[in-house]
């Protein structure tokens, strides 16, 4: 079953109201180009809310019920129900929900994500107003646009970037990062050898194929889609020098497609197999727990994506965003809660239990956070930020089969042209289908 904005707006009121059945209280079910009124007072909500969520797994859960849920329970008097859900099931959890009648007043989802759930009326429109007020850089609100609206906002980042050992550089004779993808190709090159590979950017230790392939296109100047979103721009010429730059690294050795990160093992760089490596900022709880002497000051070194045509560097963004339902029965107090949620202080709390990155560095002092050397280095370059999946309205029907041709071509399976025509049929197929 497919919704459109048009449709939603257009349905029937039973069904309008098995949809809308989520939660009960203030605020009825709200027009999908009507934005939140955020502006409600605590003393005027009543009734209850449900919260979508792929994080706050485990030992996370408590933090989520009792820090951040209670104080919001306490002062308005709405009671949370959450809904956790796996990441690689929150898609087909949001789609059998809308189908079924029954969704989460608020729900979290991933970058690359708003814009379909947007396109479908799914998501309430958020005032610019409130956003501005926020101060959250652009990099970060970027992914939460639909059309020139906003759908979502960021709660937690997970940022991409490089490491290095520190010794190895030394041993070398190399005393600064390198600042172009040239210079990343010829530093890869002279650190490997002697049982170690250069550069670690497949072992799928940070992020997939499709999302290592993403990285790289930006730093190349490129994007994936044009700025509405109607047009392919991922198989262009910074496609094709991304796929060849990391064809002609695994050609001289200093990437090793074969080296891949075992479940529940160090990853290369941790076994210090890999001179340099792409890394998340997720990755700091795995290198506290399997390799602690890693996470002593100095041990390792950080560094954005050089460019590959003399601009800016780059950080790629993955992460949660938060939106509230436009089918909620309850969107005053839905749209309390995530402003709750991205309170200064709350943002701190949650991020410091998940592991991942709040969307300002503007939070209360946390010692979790500022312990790690990649939350901090990840704040301090929020302005770079811009490598993001996604750009499409289309974009569910594209990210997982994108995976596979990326891997095709690693895999020598398909040539540079022959990945890239598959790309752009893949793409430009999922957009045709908005028309």
């Amino acid at each position: 079953m497919s919704f459109s904005r048009r449709t939603l707006l257009g349905t029937t009121g039973a069904a309008a109201v098995g949809l809308g059945a989520a939660a009960c209280g203030s605020g009825g079910a709200l027009d999908p180009d009507v934005p939140l009124d955020l502006a409600v007072d605590d003393t005027d909500l009543a009734g209850s809310i449900s919260l979508l969520t792929p994080d706050f797994v485990g030992d996370d859960r408590p933090v989520l019920d009792q820090e951040v849920i209670a104080p919001f329970t306490e002062r308005t008097g709405i009671d949370v129900s959450v809904d956790q859900v796996d990441w690689n099931k929150l898609n087909e959890k949001i789609s059998t929900g809308i189908a079924g009648g029954i969704i989460a007043d608020l729900i979290m989802t991933g970058v690359g994500w708003t814009q379909p759930f947007a396109e479908k009326g799914i998501f309430a429109e958020i005032p610019a107003d409130y956003i501005e007020g926020l101060g959250f850089d652009e990099s970060v609100l970027a992914p939460a646009r639909f059309e020139g609206k906003y759908y979502s906002l960021p709660q937690a980042l997970d940022l991409r970037f490089l490491a290095y050992h520190p010794e190895m550089f030394a041993a070398k004779g190399i005393t600064e990062p390198p600042t172009s993808m040239d210079e990343l190709a010829e530093v890869a090159l002279e650190l490997t050898g002697d049982g170690v590979v250069g550069f670690d950017y497949l072992s799928g230790s940070a992020g997939s194929a499709r999302q290592a392939f993403v990285f790289l296109l930006y730093a190349f100047g490129g994007t994936m889609f044009s700025e509405d979103g109607l047009s392919t721009k991922l198989h262009e010429e910074p496609g094709r020098l991304t796929l060849q730059w990391m064809l002609d690294r695994m050609d001289d050795g200093s990437i090793d497609y074969d080296m891949q990160a075992a479940e529940g093992q160090p990853s290369p760089f941790q076994q210090k197999k890999a001179a340099m490596s792409l890394v998340a900022t997720g990755n700091w709880p795995t290198w506290m727990q399997m390799t602690p002497e890693l996470c002593e000051e100095g041990a390792a070194g950080v560094f954005l994506m050089p460019s590959g045509v003399g601009g800016d560097p780059v950080m790629f963004q993955g992460g949660t965003f938060i939106s509230v339902s436009s089918l909620s029965q309850n969107k005053d107090a839905a749209g309390a809660f995530m402003k709750h949620m991205l309170e200064p202080e709350f943002l701190g709390i949650a991020n410091a239990a998940t592991g991942k990155v709040p969307p300002t560095p503007d939070i209360p002092e946390n010692e979790e956070i500022q312990s790690s050397l990649l939350t901090r280095f990840g704040l301090e370059n929020l302005e770079y930020a811009g490598a993001t999946e996604g750009g499409t309205a289309g974009y569910m029907q594209i990210r997982t089969n994108l995976d596979g041709i990326v891997e095709g071509c690693l895999t020598r399976r398909a040539s540079v042209e022959e990945t890239l025509a598959d790309m752009k049929s893949l793409c430009d197929d999922a957009i045709s289908r908005l028309r």
